[in-house]
């Protein structure tokens, strides 16, 4: 600034006049931007808790995505002789289970070798169990341990494993198979004459343990399997053998009903959890989001999928409504305690639907075109990375941090027009100075002469 203490030459108070004409000039605009930071901000917070509100009830509606999501089933055995898993689709019932035997792989063993530090010459071992087979090539140079080495890591090993046994005569390969099943012997060839110790060609009994299969007797039933795994022997179980049986296992299967009942309870308070933020944020008055657009959108669509039905759904139960699940007057969900009438009341609907109906309410909020579907795409509309708020969140973002470019331009603006006002008010400084000098001096020349 070219003067710093305007009116010193005058006497006039030209500061506190520059200092009014710059905050007349500026306070309109200073006003204009901490309106438009306040709005600004007040419209973020708003869909910042919009989106936080519908994650909250995504991540709930995730938890059914699955058509198995309600089909918790209790699984009770009398013994430890057997594992049991299902689908969740499985019919309650209750089944004997007997194991007679269990399935195990093969183990063979080599000729006695006088050492493990033996070596035979270069050839190819073939490895066979069932319709598996993988081929070792032997180097002349290898020894019993080598070999071991090359068998338990060759990349094609269908479950293989050697191993070196040395006894107070002899050295023996080992080779033990983890294909089990009747038809499944381990068989160790080789068509170089060289190899023929640890081969079975031409050992005479190289088989220690054979290959077995499972049997199992399932409500007296014998059912036998290459492994101890059966699946779908019960529709939709799948039983492991654990070990021979003593006594006959008892499996009860049983609906877990109060899984439902929890999972629905729960995405009908996460949805009202939603419901109640839309209606604080949307409040006419004191609503950050009051009167929005996307707000009125969302509670609209958001209606329309909890009250239509299904259409690809053809059974008894095609909507919520169908389950005792309703939309009341404010918007929210309910399941009431009151029926009307005959009828029954929402709670009866749901404890019936999901007794009787238990698949159909899970193809009701998970099939292709369910409510899950249906919800999900939705949300994504507006929370994903393109979608309808994320799109406004950016752009308000944006328009907040311009703000602050404003205010430099306004600074730096009201800077160049105060130096301005000063330069111009220097001269009328500069004049009224004169003036004074001048009247100073008049008054001084016309002063009368006074004779002592």
């Amino acid at each position: 600034m070219n003067i710093t203490s305007a009116g010193i030459g005058s006497g006039l108070d030209l500061e506190s006049i520059i200092t009014a004409f710059v905050t007349a000039e500026s306070v309109p605009t200073e006003i204009r931007l901490q309106e438009k930071e306040e709005r600004i901000s007040l419209e973020l917070s708003g869909i910042g808790s919009f989106k936080s509100s519908l994650s909250t009830f995504q991540t709930t509606v995730d938890k059914i995505k699955s058509p198995e999501a309600l089909s918790e089933q209790t699984l009770t055995l009398s013994t430890e002789d057997v594992s049991v898993t299902t689908n969740g689709s499985a019919s309650n019932g209750e089944f004997t289970i007997d194991v007679q035997q269990l399935a195990q792989g093969s183990r063979l063993q080599s000729s006695a070798i006088a050492s493990s530090t033996s070596s035979f010459g270069s050839g190819i071992l073939t490895f066979t169990a069932g319709s598996n087979t993988f081929d070792v090539a032997i180097d002349a140079s290898d020894d019993l341990s080598a070999i071991r080495d090359k068998v338990n890591a060759e990349s094609s090993n269908f479950g293989v494993t050697a191993n070196i046994v040395n006894s107070d005569g002899a050295s023996y390969l080992i080779y033990k198979s983890s294909i089990t099943g009747d038809a499944n012997n381990l068989n160790v060839s080789t068509s170089d004459a060289v190899l023929d110790a640890i081969s079975t060609n031409n050992i005479q009994d190289p088989v220690k343990d054979i290959a077995k299969s499972s049997i199992v007797l399932v409500d007296g039933f014998t059912v036998t399997r290459d492994t101890n795994e059966l699946k779908n022997v019960i529709e939709d179980v799948t039983i492991v053998a654990n070990k021979v049986s003593t006594s006959s296992t008892t499996l009860d299967i049983s609906q877990n009903q109060e899984v439902a009942k929890e999972l629905i309870n729960e995405f009908v308070d996460s949805y009202n959890a939603l419901a109640d933020n839309m209606l604080g944020l949307g409040a006419p008055r004191a609503g950050r989001l009051a009167f929005d657009p996307d707000l009125r959108a969302m509670k609209s669509q958001l209606n329309n999928i909890l009250i239509n039905t299904v259409d690809s759904l053809t059974g008894d139960v095609k909507s919520l409504t169908d389950i005792g699940v309703s939309v009341d007057k404010f918007g929210k969900l309910e399941i009431s305690s009151i029926g009307i009438g005959s009828l029954d009341s929402g709670q009866e609907k749901l404890a019936n639907a999901i007794e009787n109906n238990l698949i159909q309410v899970g193809e009701l909020f998970a099939s292709t075109d369910g409510i899950v579907s249906q919800l999900t795409s939705l949300i994504d509309n507006y929370n994903n990375s393109e979608g309808t708020l994320t799109q406004r969140q950016n752009f308000l973002n944006k328009d907040l941090s311009s703000i602050s470019d404003e205010y430099v331009n306004l600074e730096t603006r009201m800077r160049s027009y105060e130096d301005t006002l000063r330069k111009r008010f220097s001269f009328l400084d500069s004049a009224v100075a004169g003036y004074d000098a001048t009247a100073a001096f008049l008054e001084s020349a016309l002063q009368p002469v006074t004779k002592d």
